[in-house]
């Protein structure tokens, strides 16, 4: 089977299915695309008309999760548990962090200080939930990397791309098992395989054209000046 990803390159969804397929060893291509200008090709075999896609010869497969899933059964070095309570466990978890990736994406869009605020405060109650269930170590499950750590992996490395431009977000007093497992995560090769090595600068960028409250704490010297929103 030739697999080909279509991909954007600051996405996170994206950024799930590369750590799966770098970690199970797959051959794999992938192709770039601008969601901003998508190309026809694109929108007439994506039905949300989003990223990712997985073409698998002339199929095609969309959603993250639903991707994650078909290479799971598909392909092995298995990444699921083989018990069906703790693999139907994971992919709650699973569900949670799509939750966690869309309170960060938020962040970057909300304009007003008090929304952003408020996100952030959601935020650290999601951090809340997963620091009871982190029981293991050094990865969800414990040795193993799994489908959970995929997908909590490119949310992290994004939120960890906003503290280093707005200050500390985590709890150090009551998300301690969260920042080791985070830490973990965003040392992983196979994180950085998944990722363009421009990904911060991009990652900024965009910020920086969503103008949301966040985009203040970036460098007018660099990225231009700012069109002043009520932050109030």
């Amino acid at each position: 089977m030739k697999l080909k990803v279509v991909s954007f390159k600051v996405c996170p969804f994206v950024q799930r299915v590369l750590i799966v397929l770098q970690y199970k060893g797959i051959k794999y291509d992938v192709e770039y695309i601008d969601l901003a200008s998508p190309p026809e090709w694109f929108l007439a075999i994506s039905p949300l008309k989003l990223v990712p896609l997985l073409i698998v010869d002339d199929e095609v497969i969309f959603e993250s999760s639903v991707i994650n899933e078909y290479i799971e059964e598909t392909y092995d070095v298995k990444m699921h548990p083989i018990n069906p309570i703790e693999k139907a466990h994971n992919r709650s978890w699973i569900e949670f962090g799509s939750s966690i990736s869309m309170c960060t994406f938020r962040l970057t869009i909300l304009q007003k200080k008090s929304e952003f605020n408020d996100a952030l405060i959601e935020l650290v109650d999601y951090f809340n939930q997963v620091e009871k269930v982190l029981v293991n170590e050094p990865f969800f499950n414990g040795d193993k990397l799994s489908l959970v750590d995929a997908t909590y992996a490119p949310a992290f490395q994004r939120i960890d791309f906003i503290e280093q431009i707005y200050g500390s977000i985590y709890d150090k007093k009551r998300h301690i098992r969260v920042i080791n497992w985070k830490n973990r995560l965003l040392d992983i090769e196979h994180l950085k395989k998944s990722a363009v090595p421009e990904l911060k600068d991009l990652y900024y960028k965009l910020l920086w054209t969503r103008q949301g409250y966040i985009s203040q704490f970036l460098d007018e010297k660099i990225y231009g000046k700012r069109d002043i929103q009520s932050m109030y």
